[in-house]
């Protein structure tokens, strides 16, 4: 459940927010709206669900087959959605047993997570959540020979590749991937509420939503506009995580807000005080 700050306790009076995520937006939105915010909900992307399609139940039988050294985790979520996807096809018990003897390798705490519900035991995770970091620990232990990795959503050689260049084979395992939203409008319309002040702060949960929002803008001739108002002073970009802060860095964000730990709830405390800080 949501945590909610003590009654009376609104430092997000009069801060207009943007959201751009698909999943657990109503969730943000209760957080901000408690805190005192009018959120201003632009959807930057959405999550396409990979698991009906024919190439995973290929790859999940190619790995019965032939099980891999290490399993690389990227996401709670996706590894949730593999095994129940192949237990639907009757597929579940075998890839289970398959990946019980591998090294399991995850980039963060809701993949270390996932995998312990399914009964893997995780071997070693990133310190920081850091793919980086996955592939550099693969590198320095010596490599792997067949290595399979689930994918997050993002192009596949961003994976992909930084394992191969250590690994003899590496599977990719796509679960999900993410998509521009099929109505822009709500997106233009933050890209523009960004670029004239119509909002204070927008928030991004994932990488990919910031890609997203500065893609949106480049096809509105306004991505420059956009990335100089998302400074810390004129808009405030706010982050989920390091992994996502990263990426808006790369983006041309500056000025980012991001909380000690990724985490949702910890993101809005972190706007919130940051908005104390600047009435103080």
């Amino acid at each position: 459940m949501s945590e909610s700050p003590p009654l009376g306790d609104r430092p997000l009076d009069g801060w207009r927010v943007g959201i751009t995520a698909d999943r657990r937006s109503d969730a943000q939105l209760d957080l901000l709206e408690r805190r005192g915010a009018v959120p201003v909900h632009g959807c930057t992307m959405r999550t396409v669900n990979l698991t009906q399609d024919a190439r995973l139940l290929a790859v999940s039988r190619a790995l019965v087959s032939d099980p891999p050294q290490t399993l690389v985790l990227e996401t709670g979520m996706g590894l949730t959605m593999w095994l129940e996807a192949m237990d639907q096809v009757g597929v579940g018990a075998d890839l289970r047993a398959a990946l019980a003897d591998c090294e399991v390798v995850a980039r963060g705490p809701k993949a270390v997570s996932a995998a312990r519900r399914a009964g893997l035991e995780v071997a070693w995770s990133a310190p920081n959540e850091l793919f980086a970091e996955v592939a550099d620990h693969v590198a320095s232990t010596g490599g792997r020979g067949r290595v399979a990795v689930q994918l997050d959503g993002a192009e596949e050689e961003v994976l992909v590749d930084p394992l191969a260049a250590s690994c003899g084979e590496v599977v990719a395992v796509p679960v999900y991937r993410w998509a521009l939203p099929e109505d822009l409008g709500p997106a233009r319309a933050l890209v523009d509420a960004v670029c004239e002040g119509g909002v204070d702060a927008v928030t991004f949960t994932t990488k990919q939503a910031a890609v997203h929002l500065v893609d949106v803008a480049e096809a509105q001739g306004r991505r420059d506009e956009l990335v100089a108002a998302l400074d810390g002073e004129r808009v405030v970009p706010v982050s989920v995580g390091p992994v996502c802060s990263a990426r808006m860095r790369d983006l041309g964000m500056t000025g980012l807000v991001e909380p000690v730990r990724a985490r949702l709830v910890a993101m809005v405390d972190a706007l919130a005080d940051h908005a104390r800080e600047r009435s103080a």
